[in-house]
C-alpha cells in the first residue's frame, strides 16, 4: 500500500497544482524551446536573456525570485547562471551566481571562501541592448508650435558664409534663458495633426546640431556650434539641450494604465518601419507617460459581418442601404511587436521598434500590453 502512494503522490501532487500552473499561464507564457537554464556571457542583456524565457520578456519582474541569500540579486553578471523552476505559483527564473554549486538535496549553496569579488558593478550586464540601438535613436523633438516661435533663431555666422559647420560662431537673436549654456540648433518641420480632429499635437523639430553660448547682449547672443549633424542656416532655431535619456539599467514595463494611441509620423518620413526604427506617437507627459515605458505594436480594428443574427426585413432594408450597421461587429487588432519610449514630449513621444512580427504600418495603433 505504502508503495502506492508513494507512486501516485507524484500524480496527485500535479492535480493539485494544475490550477495554479493555468492561472499563471493567462499571464505568463514560457517559449517552447525555453532552455532548463541559461549561463550569462559578456554581452547579454537582461533584454534578451528574458526573451530565451519567456514569450513577453517584460513580465520578467512577474517570475524573478528574489534570494535572500544573493546580495544585488538585479545584477547579474556574466557566468551567472539563470534557471528555470516552476513551483505552486507558477513559473519561477532564478539566479544561481558564478561560483556556487547545487548540493544533492537541491538546496543552492554558495562559496564562501575568504577572497573578494573583483567583479566591479559597471560590469553587471545591462538591461536593454543600447549599445545596439543609441545609435539609432532619433534626435528629433516634438515642440509646441507656439514654443517654437518663441525661441532664439540663427541669423548669420562670423565667416559670412551662408552655412554653418563644427566650430562656427554663430550670431542668433531672441529670448534667453540666462540658466542655459547648451542649446539644441533645431530646424522646424512638419506638424502633427490629427488626420480626423485636425488637433496639432506640435511641430518636428529636426536636430541640426548643438552649440554652446560664448556671450549674451540682451536679445544678441553669440554661440559656438560644437556638434553638427547637417549645416546650419538661417532660421534655424535654438532649444535649451535636452539629449535623449535612457538608463541602460532600466528594465522596461509597460504603464500601469491603459495607452491607446496612434502613430503619428515613422522617422525618416516613411510609412512603414521595422525593428529599432523611430516612431512619433501621439501621447506624451500629459498622458502620464514616461522615458521607459513599453507599449505594444497593434494592428487596426478587424470588421467582421454577423450573418447569423436574425434580422427583421425592415433591418435587413436598413443594412442594404447602409443606414444600420448593426451587423458589423469590432475586433481589437493583434499585437505584434513592442515599442520603447526614450523621448517625451508635451503631447507626443518618441519611442523605438524592439520587435516585431509584421511590418510596421502608420495606421497601426500603440497599447499597453
Amino acid at each position: 500500500m505504502t508503495v502506492n502512494l508513494q507512486k501516485l503522490f507524484p500524480v496527485l501532487l500535479a492535480m493539485l497544482l494544475m490550477p495554479a500552473f493555468l492561472g499563471a499561464a493567462d499571464q505568463i507564457r514560457i517559449r517552447d524551446d525555453a532552455p532548463a537554464q541559461y549561463e550569462v556571457v559578456r554581452g547579454d542583456t537582461l533584454w534578451d536573456i528574458s526573451g530565451r524565457f519567456l514569450e513577453d520578456p517584460w513580465l520578467w519582474p512577474e517570475v524573478w525570485e528574489l534570494n535572500p541569500q544573493i546580495e544585488n540579486p538585479h545584477l547579474i553578471y556574466p557566468g551567472d547562471v539563470i534557471e528555470l523552476q516552476y513551483s505552486a505559483n507558477g513559473p519561477l527564473l532564478t539566479l544561481r551566481r558564478a561560483g556556487s554549486d547545487t548540493n544533492a538535496g537541491g538546496l543552492r549553496t554558495v562559496k564562501l571562501s575568504p577572497r573578494v569579488r573583483r567583479e566591479p558593478l559597471d560590469n553587471a550586464i545591462p538591461a536593454i541592448p543600447l549599445d545596439r540601438i543609441s545609435s539609432v535613436l532619433s534626435e528629433n523633438i516634438v515642440v509646441p508650435e507656439t514654443e517654437l516661435d518663441a525661441a532664439p533663431y540663427l541669423i548669420g555666422n562670423r565667416s559670412g558664409s551662408l552655412l554653418s559647420r563644427d566650430g562656427d560662431e554663430v550670431f542668433a537673436k531672441g529670448a534667453w534663458d540666462t540658466r542655459v549654456q547648451q542649446y539644441d540648433i533645431i530646424r522646424p518641420g512638419r506638424k502633427y495633426q490629427d488626420p480626423e480632429t485636425k488637433k496639432t499635437y506640435g511641430v518636428e523639430g529636426k536636430m541640426v546640431g548643438t552649440a554652446t553660448l560664448v556671450e549674451r547682449n540682451g536679445d544678441k547672443a553669440t554661440l559656438l556650434v560644437t556638434d553638427s549633424i547637417e549645416e546650419g542656416r538661417a532660421g534655424d532655431r535654438f532649444i535649451p539641450s535636452a539629449g535623449n535619456r535612457i538608463d541602460s539599467n532600466y528594465f522596461p514595463q509597460p504603464p500601469k494604465f491603459n495607452i491607446n494611441g496612434d502613430i503619428l509620423d515613422i522617422v525618416a518620413n516613411r510609412t512603414m518601419g521595422s525593428v529599432y526604427d523611430s516612431i512619433v506617437i501621439n501621447k506624451g507627459s500629459n498622458d502620464n507617460l514616461k522615458a521607459g515605458d513599453l507599449l505594444a505594436l497593434q494592428k487596426p480594428e478587424v470588421i467582421v459581418e454577423d450573418t447569423i443574427e436574425e434580422v427583421t426585413l425592415g433591418e435587413r432594408f436598413r443594412r442594404a442601404i447602409g443606414t444600420d450597421k448593426g451587423h458589423l461587429q469590432t475586433f481589437n487588432g493583434e499585437k505584434y511587436g513592442t515599442v520603447l519610449v526614450y523621448r517625451v514630449f508635451e503631447n507626443a513621444s518618441l519611442g523605438i521598434i524592439m520587435s516585431a512580427d509584421d511590418i510596421v504600418r502608420q495606421e497601426d495603433k500603440i497599447v499597453t500590453p
